[in-house]
């Protein structure tokens, strides 16, 4: 047995670069579900619940659409019918967009079962998503060997995206 050496960067890596079939589809399922969270802040009268209902069907429903457009895309351009294997690896490759909502859904699956105060649930997500997008910048610019500055620009850039969401949510009021 042999025993490895492991690094912040290797870790990034795996994480962020391995595991997932479509970093893309997961960054972009972030920042719907910090939209929709921050969306929902706005309606004092939502329940944990029905928040928490609207965020996963959100992913659900971004997820669904994005299968269907790789589908009838690659049925265009290979120009031929749709395949079982071809409905498989769409599936897949697109899943990262719906379980980007899964950390924004803790906070309100926690208000539903009274952990949290409901009223809290919302910024709690909303913080998680902004979270979360800091994370991605980090993770993929440790993966790439970034310095300490661009670490940081990344992880700000991101977090600049997310508070940039939560930005329309107030001037929308």
């Amino acid at each position: 047995m042999t025993t490895e050496t492991i690094s912040v960067k290797h870790v990034a890596s795996h994480v962020a670069g391995r595991r997932a079939p479509n970093l893309a589809g997961a960054i972009y399922g972030t920042i719907v579900a910090t939209a929709v969270v921050a969306g929902l802040g706005e309606r004092a009268s939502v329940s944990a619940w029905r928040a928490l209902w609207i965020v996963l069907a959100s992913g659900v429903f971004f997820w669904a659409a994005h299968v269907y457009a790789s589908l009838l895309a690659n049925r265009i351009q290979s120009r031929r019918p749709t395949r079982r294997t071809d409905v498989r690896a769409a599936l897949s490759h697109e899943w990262p967009l719906f379980y980007a909502s899964f950390p924004l859904a803790v906070p309100l699956a926690l208000a539903c079962f009274g952990v949290i105060p409901a009223h809290l649930a919302l910024g709690a997500a909303t913080f998680v998503g902004v979270l979360t997008l800091v994370g991605w910048g980090v993770a993929f610019s440790r993966r790439e060997g970034y310095s300490l500055a661009g670490i940081v620009a990344a992880a700000s850039i991101n977090a600049a995206v997310g508070l940039f969401i939560v930005g329309l949510k107030v001037a929308v009021r």
